[in-house]
């Protein structure tokens, strides 16, 4: 899928890359209940890593513990090469992490909101600072109105701006798109992407828009019941998968539509099929062949989405799936 973002998939990743993020055995539970199960992981300096996974996954568990508002039950998260168990509060200075925006003072203007967290990260010159964000982000027409007072979006806006306001080198959002209008979470996810690639920021996406993380991640980890099935550099996730889901995009004559679509209709290996126009349809076929010899039909084989290969991984839970961390 085309987004309307250049990527920065093209990294080499080759080269050997230190990792900011380190989790090895990362265990949370809540009582009984195991929220995190076992988990390793590692994030590169630099990358752009997207966490997806189904609610009550595990994924804002992760998120959490490593922005350290939650202790692991078991296991360890190094943070930069230090163990962030006993480098709190000096870690707690790189890190920085966006949920909802219920953390604004809604009583307090975007500028005050950004100045009280400042005073309270102890950011020098942070006038300077605050303008510039309250400029880049659009909110300088608001910065004197009541927060409570601005739209989803600009809320959203404030609030990252809040979390970059102390320069973070580890940058953690948890669905930083979920509800808001269109042009804000387009011009969020140009913003991260800017920051990314200006700062070397690393940063970690939460979302369930995958066509979202598909724009934004260099690579991918899928959560299911607190456990990582899968995690890859995301090009390298499209080629495994490629010859298992089969996904053909079917051009043909406008005349022969309702033919073709009865067709495809009778078939057993076709499990989807979606028209396009009266002249193109795609299908999702068990077949990794497909072929239609009794029409004038040309065939072209698509690389699956991410939102293809996600499906695919949660509706074969039994399939053996190895990780790559």
């Amino acid at each position: 899928m085309k987004g309307e973002l250049e990527n920065n998939k093209n990294m080499k990743i080759s080269e050997k890359i230190s990792p900011a993020i380190s989790i090895k055995g990362l265990t949370k539970r809540f009582g009984k209940t195991v929220a995190v199960d076992n988990v390793d992981l590692e994030i590169n300096e630099g990358e752009i890593f997207g966490l997806i996974g189904p609610n009550g996954a595990g994924k804002s568990t992760i998120m959490k513990t490593i922005s350290t508002l939650l202790n692991p039950s078991q296991g360890k998260v190094e943070i930069l090469g230090k163990d962030l168990s006993k480098n709190k509060p000096n870690l707690r200075k790189v890190i920085s992490l966006v949920s909802d925006y219920s953390v604004l003072e809604n009583d307090l203007t975007p500028y005050e909101n950004l100045k009280l967290f400042s005073l309270a990260s102890n950011i020098e010159d942070s006038d300077k600072k605050i303008n510039e964000f309250l400029h880049s982000f659009g909110l300088e027409k608001y910065k004197n109105k009541l927060t409570k007072n601005l739209s989803s979006g600009n809320k959203q806006k404030l609030n990252i701006a809040r979390a970059l306001l102390k320069s973070p080198k580890i940058l953690l959002l948890d669905e930083p798109t979920n509800a808001i209008d269109v042009e804000s979470s387009r011009f969020i996810r140009r913003y991260i992407l800017n920051e990314n690639i200006k700062n070397g920021t690393t940063i970690v996406i939460t979302s369930h828009y995958l066509w979202e993380v598909e724009q934004l991640a260099t690579s991918v980890g899928i959560i299911i019941d607190g456990k990582i099935v899968i995690k890859d550099n995301i090009e390298n996730i499209y080629k495994r998968f490629d010859s298992i889901i089969n996904i053909y995009e079917l051009t043909f004559d406008e005349k022969d539509h309702e033919k073709i679509l009865t067709y495809l209709k009778d078939l057993s290996d076709v499990l989807a099929i979606k028209p396009v126009s009266k002249e193109k349809v795609i299908i999702d076929s068990k077949d990794n062949s497909f072929t239609m010899n009794n029409f004038s039909v040309s065939i072209r084989k698509l690389r699956p989405t991410l939102e293809d290969i996600y499906s695919y991984i949660i509706s074969t839970p039994n399939q053996p799936l190895k990780t790559n961390t």
